[in-house]
């Protein structure tokens, strides 16, 4: 099942929300609680410095205290909490209030009010304790209430803290949801392009409106139909010069076996047979070629690396010694001069073999008869492939039109089909080589020349 983006953002940002959500509700709720119980605190201590207002000292010692029904009714005013009060001599005798408070604590600072937590028939309260000295006499005042308000208002100030906490983070899943259906609207049109053409419609698409992001994406695909456009234009001329070269020789075996079949002399027909035999060599020979530049093609195209281990030296000496008997016949010294230590590279060895047949085959077929052909392997920072000889030579001009498919310089003379060098060159960008022309032997000969890296990459 292929992955959504849709669904992955979300399931990226719900955990982070929501805990983004939690963490924050708690720290807020925490916050606020601090200030709230603050704040009830403070009523409480104010509450039990009014009672502390009230004291007085009777003439006989005794210490009484001023609160008429009226304000104790006033200070038990709370609509959900219970109140209560006591004043106590400092023997813990207790004067007025309430007797269910619990004793109050040993030690106090006089008049610095302390807070405190207990209970009272299973009901939490929270008491403020005062000791202050009224005229001579410390007495401990003590006022405390139930929790229910603030229990109540802590429990409220969560609700309106997370409720619309929870109301900003599902706004913004919507968001996330409906910002990634904006977001990937592009696409879509650029899906609706792609969609709706046929197989032969290869233009640019269209960057109307496309964000900065995406356009990357279509500069890419861009790039890819131009890529794609120019190699099916190129397969197209190759297969059209490809097919006029084919015509050729197999329009001359047709002629001369259509005249063979009209003649009786022996010695006519062995001429006829002889340039039949030439003419399938040629076909042959061409035939070979174009499946080695297809060969190469596939290769650069589909960039398959290449680990093979090869050493120069023995495919060079191997092809060598297999056109040994072409320079012969054409009367040519043909001189391989290989390297003193191992000439290793990593390639393809059905491609380098291709690529130093056709060169050495190159130079024998443009090397006038009696010339030389000397193939050198060197090995310094790289494999380095140099193929010289005494031939008519290539003007710089032409240099670098003939690694052209089916080019050939004007005037060469030889049989050629023009592919040769086409294949040496694909097969040395397949192997990341360089190669190069230069003069040759003699006054006009040519030197090619290929240069491998050390790592053949």
């Amino acid at each position: 099942m292929r992955a959504s983006i849709r669904k992955q953002l979300l399931t990226l940002f719900m955990p982070f929300l929501f805990g983004l959500w939690i963490c924050s509700a708690i720290v807020s709720y925490y916050l606020v609680s601090s200030f709230a119980q603050e704040s009830f605190n403070r009523d409480l201590i104010n509450s039990a410095d009014s009672v502390v207002a009230r004291l007085k000292r009777q003439p006989d010692g005794a210490i009484s205290i001023d609160l008429p029904p009226a304000a104790q009714a006033i200070l038990k005013r709370a609509e959900s909490d219970k109140i209560y009060y006591r004043v106590l001599s400092d023997k813990g005798v207790r004067i007025s209030g309430d007797a269910v408070l619990p004793e109050p604590l040993e030690h106090h600072e006089l008049e610095t009010p302390s807070l405190r937590t207990s209970s009272i028939g299973g009901l939490d309260i929270v008491i403020a304790e005062i000791e202050t000295d009224v005229d001579g006499v410390s007495v401990i005042v003590q006022v405390a209430e139930t929790t229910n308000v603030r229990k109540r208002f802590m429990d409220n100030m969560l609700l309106s803290i997370a409720g619309p906490q929870f109301l900003v983070i599902a706004m913004g899943l919507c968001a996330v949801w409906y910002g990634v259906a904006k977001i990937l609207t592009p696409l879509r049109l650029l899906q609706r392009q792609l969609g709706s053409r046929t197989t032969s419609d290869l233009s640019s698409l269209s960057d109307d409106g496309v964000p900065e992001e995406v356009l990357p994406l279509v500069n890419a695909i861009n790039k890819l139909l131009s890529r794609l456009r120019e190699e099916i234009k190129a397969h197209q001329r190759f297969i059209a010069n490809a097919a006029h070269q084919l015509r050729t020789p197999l329009a001359g075996l047709k002629t001369y076996s259509s005249i063979g079949t009209e003649m009786s002399d022996p010695k006519d027909m062995k001429h006829i047979i002889r340039e039949v035999d030439q003419g399938l060599d040629r076909a042959t020979r061409m035939v070979t070629q174009l499946l080695a530049l297809a060969r190469a093609d596939g290769n650069e195209q589909a960039k398959s690396p290449v680990h093979t281990q090869i050493d120069m030296n023995f495919v060079v000496s191997d092809v060598t010694a297999e056109l040994i008997e072409q320079a012969v016949r054409k009367d040519l010294e043909l001189v391989y001069e290989s390297c003193s230590e191992p000439a290793i590279i990593y390639g393809e060895p059905t491609g380098l073999r291709h690529l130093v047949t056709n060169l050495v085959e190159n130079a024998i077929a443009y090397t006038p008869a009696g010339g030389s052909v000397q193939v050198k392997v060197r090995a310094d920072s790289g494999v380095v492939l140099s193929v010289l000889d005494s031939g008519n030579g290539i003007p710089e001009e032409e240099r670098d039109k003939v690694f052209e498919r089916f080019y050939r310089v004007v005037g060469t003379k030889g049989e050629g089909s023009g592919l040769g060098l086409s294949i040496v060159k694909e097969v040395a960008n397949a192997h990341n080589a360089r190669i190069s022309i230069a003069d040759g032997l003699g006054v006009s000969g040519t030197s090619i020349t290929v240069e491998f890296s050390p790592n053949g990459n």
